[in-house]
Parts: structure tokens; sequence; C-alpha cells
């Protein structure tokens, strides 16, 4: 069975990408068929990844009838293939909502192809309505990540609140595969105070945080995952074990 997952928050700079690009990896390097979707406008899969940005999502969401699989890309990386995007997505948006498309849009793309996959990651960017709210109403899973800063709670409620949208008009059915706090610093007050009112507001569905480390910049300038560019690192250590909670859920 394909488990689809989306990384969405209302904020940006919260890890989104890099979490969607380290949890892809980390599935490929456990076995499993993994297939990478780039949402995002700015097409940071394909660069964190090495590889050449394209409009394969602008195609394949202007084109719901055309067979996607000739704008998927090969990553070089065992088990993980990439649906790249580039700036023409921004453009697929403003079609999506001037066509009115249902919210079951994006699912009923991709169903043809679950199959393939083991695993079917989105990455979004942060938007009201469109390709993100599409892509969560596609999802079996929404893995939040959220920045360990007071600022960052507010994109937070918000992606919140549109789950209860969907549960509620529509009848989604995914579940939260939890929250994930993402550039946390022990050394500073700001972050271990985000910590707990997470963990006080949000409870159980609050992961392991993912630490502060420079070199996940590096991973993306230079086009290697976590996993390739430091693999003994606490970094490495930590999407490892997202990885395998998240195969747990599944």
């Amino acid at each position: 069975m394909t488990i689809t997952i989306v990384t969405p928050n209302q904020k940006g700079g919260v890890g989104k990408t890099t979490t969607a690009v380290s949890l892809a990896h980390g599935l490929a390097l456990r076995g499993r068929r993994v297939l990478l979707v780039d949402f995002d406008p700015q097409g940071q899969c394909a660069t964190a990844l090495g590889v050449q940005q394209e409009p394969g999502t602008f195609n394949a969401l202007v084109n719901p009838s055309a067979d996607l699989r000739q704008w998927i890309r090969d990553t070089g990386r065992e088990g993980l293939d990439l649906l790249p995007g580039d700036r023409s997505t921004a453009t697929a948006q403003i079609v999506i909502n001037a066509e009115n498309r249902p919210v079951d849009a994006i699912a009923d793309l991709f169903k043809p192809y679950a199959p393939d996959y083991d695993y079917v990651i989105f990455d979004t960017a942060p938007s009201v309505g469109g390709i993100q709210e599409r892509a969560i109403y596609a999802s079996d899973r929404v893995l939040i990540p959220t920045a360990t800063e007071f600022l960052s709670m507010d994109g937070l409620s918000q992606i919140m609140g549109m789950i209860g949208s969907l549960q509620g008009a529509h009848d989604w059915t995914g579940k939260l595969a939890g929250i994930l706090p993402t550039f946390y610093d022990e050394q500073t007050t700001e972050s271990k105070q985000s910590l707990a009112q997470l963990a006080e507001t949000f409870g159980d569905p609050v992961l392991d945080p993912i630490h502060r480390a420079t070199v996940l910049r590096e991973c993306a300038a230079e086009g290697l995952t976590i996993f390739e560019k430091a693999p003994s690192s606490r970094a490495s250590n930590e999407y490892e074990a997202l990885s395998g909670a998240i195969i747990r859920q599944s």
C-alpha cells in the first residue's frame, strides 16, 4: 500500500524542504520506493538533490490527463525519484484556482501511479488554499515541520486549522504523522520554551526535535542529502530516526 505524506507549513524557513528531502532519502535507504514531488515554486528539492530544476509539477498539474511518468526524474539514488518543480509551479496554482479544481484534484492525479511507489512525499509552499490544500487532502499523513521559535506557532496553527476544515467540510480521512520541531538549540531559552509550549499544546504528536546544524545548509548548497554529506552526524541520526518512526506508523 502506498503512503502519501505532505510536509506543510504556512510559514517559510522552517525546514520543510530539508525535511521532505531527508525523509525521502531516508526511506529510500531503508529499501522503500519513494517519489518526492516538489510543489514549491522555488524548486529547491531538485537543488537539494543536485539535479536540474524543471517544470515537471507545472506540466503534471496543467495536463492532468497526461502520463506524468514522462516528467519524473531519477535522482541517481536507488529507490528515490523526483517530480521536479520550478517557478512555473506558481502559474499552475493560478490555473488551479481559476478553474476551481475540486479539492481531490491532486489525489486523482497521483492515484494511477501509486502502485509504483511505497511512499509519495509532497513538498509544498506556504499558501492559502490552492496546491497546498489539495496536497494535504491527497495525503494519508501530514508531517508538520515547525521551527522552535515563538513566531512559528502561528504558521502551525494555520495548518492545523486547514486540516480541521478539510476533515469537517471534505471528510478528509488522513492522519497527523506528527509535529516536527526544527532548528532546535538547547543553548537558547527561546528554543527550550518553544519546545515546551509545543509539548504542552499538542502532546504526543510532537516528535523528537531536529537540532540546528550548519551541515544541513551545506548539504543543500552541495546537492547532497545529510546521509551523503555527513552520515555520522547528529542531524543524520535524527532524520534516520524520523524515517524509522514514519515506517512504524505505516
